[in-house]
């Protein structure tokens, strides 16, 4: 082979090794990009430079390709963690996070499902109130999205109210609900109520840890130890062991839940129910209603969990049955159904002296309707102060 043939052979090699070498520069500049755009380096840059000179932007909306191509965002990826609550660095919320995916991953699992019927709810009354995002996730470590939960304490629904706390923000607590199991009317009250703590303490980690033990304890810790900072206050071992927990596991369960694909957990693909109220003028047999419109019985109960039983409350209360909007059709055409046997009913609470028999008479009914309606009780014990669903005969209203 001549001189000639070696020059061109060196030239190919040349060749390969400056392709190989841009092509390794794409590939690297590609990379970069990718691990910006998914939170896998906090590298302060606004574009990469491509070879040939392309600046291709990181911004984590616009996803590129390494040739400039855009791609669709990768699945559930929503940028970096942004947290409006400010802590210090040497708060580990990382050393959280991993705590609950070690111990808790089923939990938070379970908790991500259940919170997708209640996210879009949340979201609108927060972005109504100008309040933080991170807020639509309180109710996991308050109740994990259970509408129905219960404290040993006596808090109750999704953002756990005691009675006390809900009676001010008007919430029904009687004998046929507790609003504070209404999801839609507790969230009203508890975002009102932490807006509230805010502009008292003008802190949300403050505002948080008052929800939590309330804002005269915790005013009058702050005032005795003449403190202004939740984060001192915890380092200075000044507050309730559970509010002293409670803001950093907030914290964490906010970061795994907002990036679930980030942690291995599914965060489905079903949208969330658009809810109606149907208004109701008399009670309705929620066993009754589900026969007559054919929406299964645990659709109705699950989306009236304020109910204390499975009947709405007489006329007059101005009760709105709350259904999911596919289902309010079938509903109000089953409720303007004359077949439909609608009935009145009375919550008695049985005092000294009563019985069933006497019972039956004065509301007009059969001591079996009376039984039928309260299973577990026995004609020959009432339990004083027990409470009895009594059915209302025609023509009488008395009870």
């Amino acid at each position: 082979m001549g001189m000639g043939g070696h020059l061109l052979r060196r030239e190919n090699v040349l060749s390969s090794v400056r392709g190989a070498t841009a092509a390794c520069l794409l590939l690297g500049s590609a990379l970069l990009v990718c691990a910006i755009q998914r939170g896998w380096t906090d590298k302060p840059v606004s574009a990469v430079a491509l070879p040939g000179g392309t600046a291709v932007p990181t911004d984590p909306a616009v996803p590129l390709g390494p040739a400039g191509v855009i791609f669709p965002p990768m699945q559930g990826y929503e940028g970096h963690e942004v947290y409006s609550f400010p802590f210090p660095d040497d708060i580990n919320i990382e050393s959280y996070v991993d705590g609950y995916l070690a111990t808790r991953r089923d939990w938070l699992q379970a908790v991500l499902d259940r919170s997708q019927r209640f996210q879009d709810a949340i979201l609108q009354s927060l972005a109504e109130k100008g309040l933080p995002r991170e807020l639509l996730y309180l109710p996991a470590i308050e109740s994990g999205f259970e509408p129905r939960a219960v404290s040993p304490c006596g808090a109750v629904g999704l953002w756990q109210l005691m009675r006390n706390t809900a009676q001010p923000y008007g919430l029904r607590m009687d004998r046929w609900v507790d609003e504070r199991r209404d999801f839609d009317r507790a969230t009203e009250a508890s975002l009102t109520k932490l807006a509230e703590n805010y502009a008292v303490f003008d802190d949300w980690c403050l505002a948080l840890a008052a929800y939590n033990c309330g804002v005269g304890k915790l005013s009058g810790i702050m005032k005795r130890s003449r403190g202004s900072d939740y984060w001192t206050l915890r380092a200075k071992g000044l507050l309730p062991r559970e509010t002293a927990a409670f803001v950093p596991q907030f914290l964490a369960v906010t970061r795994i839940l907002s990036h679930p694909w980030r942690y291995g957990l599914d965060a489905g693909s079903a949208p969330a129910p658009e809810w109606e109220r149907v208004p109701l003028a008399s009670s309705v047999d929620l066993r009754v209603l589900a026969r007559a419109s054919g929406v299964p019985l645990d659709v109705l109960t699950s989306s009236n969990p304020d109910l204390n039983f499975p009947i709405t409350p007489p006329a007059g209360y101005d009760y709105q049955l709350k259904v999911p909007a596919q289902y309010a059709a079938a509903v109000k055409l089953a409720i303007a159904t004359a077949d439909l046997p609608l009935m009145e009913f009375r919550v008695h609470v049985v005092a000294a002296g009563d019985t069933l028999w006497e019972l039956a008479r004065r509301y007009g009914v059969t001591v079996s309707m009376i039984q039928g309606f309260n299973p577990r009780v026995t004609a020959r014990a009432l339990p004083i102060g027990a409470r009895l669903l009594v059915p209302v005969g025609p023509g009488r209203s008395s009870g």
